[in-house]
């Protein structure tokens, strides 16, 4: 991530504060149902307590009753039942789970964003180049994927040899800290 310059009056707090105003737009006020019973774990069926509380494809989340294991960012395949409220499970490409988890009877399910839904990358896209002096592209990482961004170059290194350079003396001048500005990074190529 290059470094950026603030447009004149923000702060850089206010990138967290969208980021997590994104979260919060994407995630539910509260659960929408409980689990009464698992159908089937291969492939994943479960019925809830709520008739047609889901369509087919919405994004949901579903937690255990301990609230210590579940699914989140999966969709809502086949419902059936007159009453609507047995589904089928689906992973975000519509690919059936073999679920292997804790037991998710009297846990819950709601409605989530999908945190790549467009609008709310649009929204979020303006937010942000409110704040920051430069053009934004968005990408958001899926439940089981790590987004990996290639940073730019630093300014000024056009060769091997300047890169290195240029390297050299961060590593002599960190004083310990594994935090760098132009490259956003935690930790450099494993450099202590």
């Amino acid at each position: 991530m290059p470094k950026v310059k603030l447009k004149q009056g923000r702060q850089a707090q206010e990138i967290g504060a969208a980021l997590v105003g994104a979260w919060l737009k994407a995630l539910p006020p509260a659960f929408t149902a409980t689990v009464s019973a698992v159908v089937s774990t291969s492939p994943l069926r479960i019925t809830v307590d709520i008739p047609n509380a889901f369509t087919v494809n919405d994004v949901i989340a579903l937690r255990t009753g301990d609230k210590n294991g579940g699914l989140r960012s999966v969709r809502v395949g086949q419902i059936t039942g007159t009453t609507g409220k047995t589904l089928r499970v689906v992973d975000l490409g519509g690919v059936d789970i073999d679920y292997k988890g804790k037991s998710l009877l009297n846990g819950v399910v709601s409605k989530v964003k999908d945190l790549n839904d467009a609008t709310l990358l649009s929204e979020l896209k303006i937010v942000l180049e409110q704040i920051v002096d430069a053009k934004v592209k968005l990408v958001c990482d899926a439940p089981t994927e790590l987004t990996v961004v290639l940073p730019a170059l630093p300014e000024g290194v056009v060769t091997r040899e300047d890169l290195i350079g240029y390297l050299g003396t961060y590593h002599n001048n960190a004083q310990g800290r594994h935090y760098h500005d132009e490259f956003a990074s935690a930790v450099l190529f494993g450099c202590r």
